[in-house]
């Protein structure tokens, strides 16, 4: 016990005067100039320590240094500034001018990419000749070699400026560790701020260098995220991040992310991302999803359910999602320079995307395909479909991008889904129900709500089986006036406030807002009606002028009756949508056809008595 006291007293002995030696031979300062020159030879860039560095041996041997800070050329601030940086180093290579850094630590950096960060050409600095440039000369003390395997940069800062916004990341803690066959292990966790939105991640990644002058690779394992702040939905957005990646260095380099798996809130997408990266890059993309809730990624509030419809068997289940925070102010559609999509000239794509369950507007919709190919100038989404309430849709859609506004051209074709819950995903009055088809062919600027709404224009036909137009019953309204006039017809005993026929079809031409209706038919055992028109899809407003023959439903007089069944009654529908109002003048109608009647049975009467008289006379003669 004596023996090994004395030998770790010993060894104890040797490793202090090791440390004081080391401390008093070797000058951590020795390593400024080496630094310096290492940095600028690598990078043009100029490394600034400010104060001396010294030597700290408690729990590690390591060199502290004072503010530092690394400059472009000719930047007014610098890209990298921190309060202070450790250097763990080990102490055996030092003495064979080796310095083995374990750690780099970096404490309240700030890394700043604006424009004044940036190296700046000097207008008087002469040009350097073409070929092989001249470097610094390298000082005695500066054949250190250098070996670093980790890097540590914690409670710090990154300033991004680009022409039109400002980026924050802060609270940045970073952790980048060389492992063997020259890969790294990195941590990366901070808050990115931009226009009152934070978005938190924590992530982990490992990077493989082992071919590092033909490709990089490696695998995101980790990165948990949460998106919080202004026209998002109240709790944010949170999810998980996954994928491989790589980057090869051909002659065109490209860059893969495989194996995504991106979970945000209740949805996910899985999938690949391929990009070359050329002069102008072409990115492929393949995604799909089980499951896609947009109304809780977009903050969107279901409608609310309407128990008395009975459409709802094809509706989401879900809660109620919570509005957006803070959600932007709606800009005014007539500064149509904001639908403004030129910067899809900087790049290709070809996106395809398989989504399952589909949720949007409080709509479930199944089975949908989305496929866009963008070339300059031109976006063409050719699929974009899915089945909902118990039919199918499909908007294809081409946008030119060349001028801004941007140019829409889109042919929706809607085919045999129930109207009622379409109504009110959209907001719109629930007057119609039914079976809806639609074809149109339309174009105009922008692709938003007040575009369609107000800037579009087009064909337009569509055809509803088994309509319901509620809050009005056209055939009650005609008998119940007709029989406040005569007595030859029983007061109708249909009371029912809304009016049903079989199918009813409208061929019309939508001129921004404003439906043309050139035909209208309505038809049934009971009623026929044809008509014409136009109805304001802004204001929710219509008028149009109706012919009106009710085949069915009479009682009363049988010979006036049958007048009243061969006869067609005009009838004028007009106001809001929630408003409906009607011009029929009954008795007009009556006395015209009284009118009518009477002149032709004066007609027969003139005729059979002229021709009696002619008879008369042949029959004198």
């Amino acid at each position: 016990m004596k023996r090994f006291l004395t030998t770790l007293v010993i060894l104890l002995v040797v490793v202090v005067v090791g440390l004081t030696a080391l401390v008093m031979l070797v000058n951590p300062n020795d390593f400024r100039q080496y630094l310096v020159e290492k940095v600028e030879k690598k990078s043009g860039y100029q490394l600034d320590f400010k104060g001396d560095m010294r030597w700290h041996v408690w729990p590690t041997l390591s060199i502290i240094t004072g503010p530092v800070s690394v400059t472009a050329p000719n930047a007014s601030q610098p890209v990298l500034s921190a309060e202070n940086m450790r250097l763990d180093v080990e102490l055996w290579p030092l003495l064979s001018h080796r310095l083995s850094v374990e750690q780099i630590v970096l404490d309240g950096a700030v890394i700043r990419q604006t424009p004044e960060s940036e190296p700046q050409i000097s207008t008087n600095s002469p040009i350097a000749p073409e070929g092989h440039q001249r470097t610094p000369s390298s000082t005695e003390k500066s054949q250190w070699l250098l070996d670093i395997n980790q890097v540590e940069v914690s409670n710090s800062l990154v300033i991004w400026k680009t022409k039109n916004d400002e980026y924050n990341l802060r609270n940045i803690d970073l952790s980048l560790k060389k492992g063997d066959e020259r890969k790294i292990k990195a941590k990366f966790s901070g808050n990115l701020n931009k226009n009152q939105q934070e978005l938190s991640f924590d992530a982990q990644a490992e990077f493989d260098l082992s071919q590092l002058s033909h490709q990089i690779s490696g695998q995101l394992s980790q990165f948990d995220y949460t998106f919080t702040g202004v026209d998002l939905p109240e709790g944010g957005i949170t999810g998980q991040f996954t994928a491989d990646f790589s980057y090869l260095k051909d002659d065109i380099a490209t860059a893969n992310l495989n194996s995504i798996i991106i979970k945000a809130n209740d949805s996910e997408l899985t999938g690949k991302i391929n990009a070359k990266l050329g002069n102008i890059p072409d990115v492929n993309v393949r995604l799909s999803s089980t499951r896609l809730n947009l109304d809780k990624l977009l903050g969107a509030p279901h409608p609310q359910d309407n128990a008395n419809t009975g459409t709802n068997t094809n509706a989401t289940n879900e809660t109620e999602n919570p509005a957006r925070v803070g959600v932007k102010p709606v800009i005014s559609g007539k500064q149509v320079q904001k639908y403004d999509l030129s910067n899809l000239k900087s790049f290709t794509a070809n996106i395809n995307l398989s989504i399952d369950n589909l949720v949007y507007r409080g709509m479930a919709v199944n089975a949908v395909k989305f496929a866009a190919q963008n070339q300059d100038p031109q976006l063409v989404i050719s699929q974009l479909e899915g089945k909902a309430f118990g039919g199918q849709f499909s908007l294809p859609v081409t946008i030119d991008y060349a001028n801004v506004p941007a140019q829409l051209t889109a042919k929706p074709n809607i085919e045999n889904i129930d109207l009622t819950p379409l109504l009110k995903a959209f907001n719109m009055p629930e007057k119609l129900s039914g079976i809806v088809t639609i074809n149109a062919d339309l174009s105009g600027p922008g692709y938003d709500d007040h575009a369609v709404k107000n800037l579009w224009q087009g064909p337009v036909n569509f055809s509803l089986r088994n309509a319901r137009l509620a809050g009005l019953n056209i055939p009650l309204l005609i008998q119940q006036s007709i029989s406040r006039v005569t007595n030859k017809i029983n007061a109708p005993v249909n009371t029912g406030n809304y009016t049903e026929v079989e199918l009813f079809t409208v061929n019309g031409r939508l001129n921004k807002g404003i439906i043309n209706i050139a035909s209208m038919q309505a038809t049934s055992p009971l009623i026929s009606i044809s008509g014409q028109g136009w109805a304001n899809v802004p204001a929710e407003s219509l008028d149009v002028n109706l012919g009106v023959q009710i085949t069915q439903g009479w009682g009363g007089d049988s010979r006036f009756i049958q007048q009243l069944q061969a006869m067609t009654i005009p009838l004028r529908i007009y106001g809001g949508w929630n408003n409906l109002q009607y011009q029929l003048n009954v008795e007009k109608l009556l006395r015209n056809e009284l009118r009518s009647q009477a002149k032709e049975a004066i007609g027969n009467f003139l005729k059979k008595e002229e021709k009696q008289g002619l008879s008369d006379l042949l029959n004198a003669l």
